[in-house]
């Protein structure tokens, strides 16, 4: 390395082998094409708020308004994860109106690790943005092709080049600025912008698919009409005890969950009993790194969430067919042995082959139940009260297949189940689509810097960027 190559920066990290290939994989393309990122701002800021003091969503103030940490920008998908967002009180909105989210906002992480970018096209809720964040709006280029160069691999390298090495990492305005963007012909940021813009479709889609699903389920199960109490004393008929002799197992709530289920007019039955088989818990088979199966542990699922492409451990094909864990499309993953325990999915066919370790169990569907609406069930306060009944564990709670074959559930008619349970998996099924469309414009990206992309292809449209119509579960007309 030359004395010309330093460029003004005297830190070490910046010169490291892995960033050096940075300085020249641009270099081929007209100079034209290759900008500093301040090109493509509109007003770029970070707010400082002082004295801020932000509150867990079941804790926020009345009024209480987001407040969007780095933290809650969700890499795969570029978006903000709103479920992690904290929250603020409402007088912060007055005090600091340049902080205000608003429609077609690229956020970038500045502060803490990971070089997380997000793209918000329609500030739909009122939010502040906090001083982790740089937040502008967008010129001279596809947004959602500028958020897509951030976020894959060569836009987080270069982000990652240039923050500074103190005990929270951190990069300035200007150096971000400075970051350089690659814009070809707005034919090609506008293919590869159409798929992180599909990809928020099929979130938003997804989003109201759910919504659809909890407001039928709420109808269903009466929710607005079920008050368990906070009691945490009871007297209980010696007829009503089993062979759990816990105190907590007979708290007063549960029997008013009893009581509120038997009042549904519907059936009430185990679990157990409309299930194909025994509820299945195996083992942990042994972790091989170069293996391809994922074999996914409770910390790889949320609710109506698997998070197979980085599983915890992956196993060969071999042990896979051998493992008593391994999964059928639409069978139900539940966290078993956690924190967290009680958590639900429905397993997709797009996620086979894959297993399951010793910590998770599964739940194969009979023909009187969905495995849509059962995975809502045990996701929502009826199966998480049932959980809480039945897990067993102080520090590492646990439930075992004979007792979450014991919770029980109303069976409502097949209409109903499937209107709940097709719209859980296609949410399911959307969300997941969005995340394959990040990938590929991501890899797009990447082919675009290594000349692998078939740029021409593109340019006379014998190539096309997928549409709406290529989804069949963004359809209007689903079940």
């Amino acid at each position: 390395m030359s004395p010309s190559d330093i460029n003004g920066r005297l830190d070490a990290s910046y010169f490291h082998h892995r960033y050096l290939s940075l300085d020249s994989s641009l270099a081929h393309f007209p100079k034209r094409d290759v900008v500093p990122l301040d090109r493509c701002l509109v007003n770029p800021r970070r707010v400082l708020y002082q004295k801020t003091t932000s509150f867990a969503a079941a804790d926020a103030p009345e009024g209480g308004v987001p407040f969007i940490s780095g933290v809650d920008l969700d890499g795969s998908t570029m978006t903000v994860n709103w479920s992690s967002v904290r929250y603020v009180e409402q007088w912060m909105l007055d005090r600091y109106p340049k902080g205000r989210l608003t429609d077609g906002s690229l956020l970038i992480k500045v502060k803490g690790p990971n070089q997380h970018t997000a793209f918000v096209s329609k500030a739909d809720r009122t939010a502040l943005v906090s001083g982790t964040v740089l937040f502008s709006q967008v010129r001279g280029c596809n947004p959602f092709y500028l958020a897509g160069y951030l976020s894959s691999r060569h836009g987080t390298a270069w982000r990652s080049r240039l923050r500074t090495n103190t005990t929270v990492e951190f990069i300035g305005s200007e150096e971000l600025r400075a970051v350089p963007v690659l814009l070809p012909d707005r034919r090609i940021q506008d293919y590869i912008g159409a798929k992180v813009e599909l990809a928020e479709h099929c979130r938003a889609r997804s989003g109201d698919l759910h919504a659809e699903a909890v407001v039928r389920f709420d109808a269903l199960l009466r929710t607005h009409q079920f008050s368990p109490g906070v009691n945490l004393t009871n007297v209980v008929d010696a007829r009503a005890l089993t062979g759990r002799l816990t105190g907590e197992f007979y708290l007063p709530r549960y029997f008013a969950l009893e009581k509120h289920l038997a009042g549904l007019e519907v059936p009430v039955k185990p679990i157990r009993s409309l299930l194909r088989n025994d509820i299945i818990r195996s083992s942990t088979p042994e972790r091989d790194e170069a293996a391809s199966v994922p074999c996914i542990l409770t910390s790889d699922i949320d609710p109506h969430e698997i998070r197979w492409r980085n599983p915890s451990l992956r196993i060969t094909q071999s042990v896979h067919d051998r493992h008593g864990g391994r999964l059928g499309a639409r069978d139900v993953v539940y966290t078993s042995v956690g924190p967290p325990v009680g958590e639900a999915a429905v397993v997709l066919p797009q996620f086979l082959p894959m297993a399951v370790g010793g910590d998770v169990s599964i739940l194969r569907h009979g023909d009187d139940l969905h495995p849509g609406f059962l995975a809502l069930y045990l996701n929502s306060m009826f199966g998480q009260m049932q959980n809480d009944r039945y897990s067993r564990g102080i520090r590492q709670r646990r439930v075992y297949p004979e007792d979450i074959g014991a919770f029980l559930i109303p069976v409502f008619g097949a209409t109903d189940q499937a209107y709940v349970g097709e719209r859980i998996v296609r949410h399911q099924a959307l969300n997941e689509r969005a995340v394959d469309l990040v990938n590929e414009a991501k890899a797009d990206i990447e082919a675009l810097i290594e000349g692998t992309l078939d740029m021409q292809a593109i340019l006379s449209r014998t190539v096309m960027a997928p549409t709406a119509d290529d989804i069949p579960e963004l359809a209007e007309d689903g079940a």
